[in-house]
């Protein structure tokens, strides 16, 4: 039997700077994560936006930014959450008052932060749609880099046979760029994986051995149910709930710790 080991991205590979502008109270904060504000509502839904820097930095500010969108033929999907394609299209369509600037202030604001950090990032833009309020309640980016010891711990578990694979909410150009860079395989990497699709692939993996499911939140616990194991990084510091420590087999504090894991059942 083989042993696969499934890697979320935002917050277990990659260290992520998040900034996250408030409709409400029309302030960009740094300290949110995305997936426990769409978790904290259950009528919240968390739309991955499929756009470049430039194609967001070059448009103009004023336009809505469903006009932008769909001038520029932008690709969007639903990451998170229970609403459908159609309940985003509606509310964003709907919801004029939002316009490109927001989500340009958004990215700046992001890549600043992110430059404290890092010189080299890539970045992912969202949003958080309210079923509830019909509106666009938050618009988010995010930059992230790999967390030290991520390409040891890839060259590590392909050593020892361990089929390594990248499944996450993230858009597919983004994982595909920063899985090149840290050694995994093209084919293996799963982007804009809402949870229930992270569980389908854990599923399919499982059919030819078994899988070890690696995340730190909220979205991964649906693959942690399915998988035969589940663990949770704690290396990206912030407030997790209850049920994914409960539904975790090992909790770690660096990725490097995967290593030993995977050791235990080869």
């Amino acid at each position: 039997m083989s042993l696969s080991v499934v890697f979320d991205s935002a917050g277990t590979l990659m260290k992520t700077v998040r900034a996250v502008f408030s409709r409400e109270t029309g302030n960009i904060t740094f300290d949110k994560e995305t997936t426990l504000l769409v978790f904290d509502d259950k009528d919240r839904v968390l739309v991955l936006i499929n756009a470049g820097n430039c194609d967001i930095l070059s448009g103009k500010p004023d336009m809505p930014l469903f006009c932008w969108i769909s001038e520029n033929n932008i690709s969007y999907a639903v990451s998170c959450g229970h609403g459908t394609f159609e309940d985003a299209t509606r509310i964003i369509k709907n919801d004029s008052a939002s316009t490109l600037q927001y989500l340009q202030n958004v990215v700046l604001a992001c890549r600043a932060e992110a430059e404290k950090e890092s010189g080299v990032f890539a970045l992912n833009t969202g949003l958080i749609l309210n079923l509830r309020r019909n509106m666009i309640e938050f618009i988010v980016a995010a930059a992230g880099y790999p967390f030290s010891g991520v390409k040891e711990v890839m060259s590590s578990l392909k050593e020892m046979g361990v089929g390594v694979f990248v499944a996450s909410g993230d858009r597919q150009e983004k994982l595909e760029a920063a899985a090149e860079y840290i050694g995994v395989p093209k084919d293996h990497v799963f982007g804009a994986a809402t949870p229930d699709r992270k569980a389908e692939i854990v599923s399919e993996l499982q059919k030819s051995g078994f899988v070890i499911m690696v995340g730190d939140g909220i979205n991964d616990i649906s693959a942690f149910h399915k998988a035969d194991y589940a663990v949770l990084t704690l290396e990206q510091k912030g407030r997790r709930p209850d049920i994914l420590f409960n539904a975790a087999d090992f909790v770690i504090e660096d990725i490097r710790e995967v290593i030993s894991i995977a050791e235990r059942f080869l």
